[in-house]
């Protein structure tokens, strides 16, 4: 997907899109007793796949490269995600399960220049921390406040950039976009 999409009036769109998806609903526990193994639930497949609709909706369903958290619920909500949408890379990213907003924006900032649209899906606090910190000038206010207070599971969160990636930093992107299925 080409990220300086023309928009309805004809002016350039952003150069690059965020994408930022919390997993669906997960089981309460796993077979083994570890987080990281705990499972997506029937609620949790139905949100992953209503959040895939809506990016598809919104002309984010072809995300040049999508990095995913190594926990299982992260891929299996990234597993019913992927056939509604068209990817080109698709990533698992371990360093998404334990990590903070901060590294995740140095994370984003690392990213190739060619990559027009970044979908991550990860955890909270980390997904409405990183989109807090990233959002400034131009920023949906009532949005950012309902980020700021959290995100709820299988919700997305749209940032846009009018910079490359290796300029990103706090308070340079803008948030335009949050579902909640």
């Amino acid at each position: 997907m080409s990220g300086a999409t023309g928009g309805p009036d004809g002016t350039a769109g952003p150069l690059h899109r965020l994408v930022l998806v919390r997993h669906g609903k997960a089981v309460a526990d796993s077979a083994d007793g570890s987080d990281h193994s705990r499972a997506l639930a029937p609620r949790g497949a139905s949100q992953a796949a209503a959040t895939a609709a809506w990016l598809v909706e919104r002309g984010l369903g072809s995300p040049d490269l999508v990095l995913v958290s190594s926990a299982v619920r992260t891929a299996q909500t990234w597993q019913v995600m992927a056939p509604l949408l068209h990817p080109g890379t698709v990533r698992e990213e371990p360093e998404l399960y334990e990590t903070s907003a901060e590294a995740l924006v140095h994370l984003v900032a690392a990213t190739p220049e060619e990559v027009a649209v970044l979908a991550l899906v990860g955890h909270e606090p980390v997904v409405s921390g990183a989109a807090s910190a990233l959002a400034g000038e131009g920023s949906d206010g009532r949005l950012a406040a309902q980020v700021l207070a959290g995100v709820s599971t299988g919700s997305a969160v749209v940032l846009e950039l009018d910079h490359p990636w290796a300029e990103l930093q706090q308070g340079t992107a803008r948030l335009v976009a949050l579902y909640t299925p």
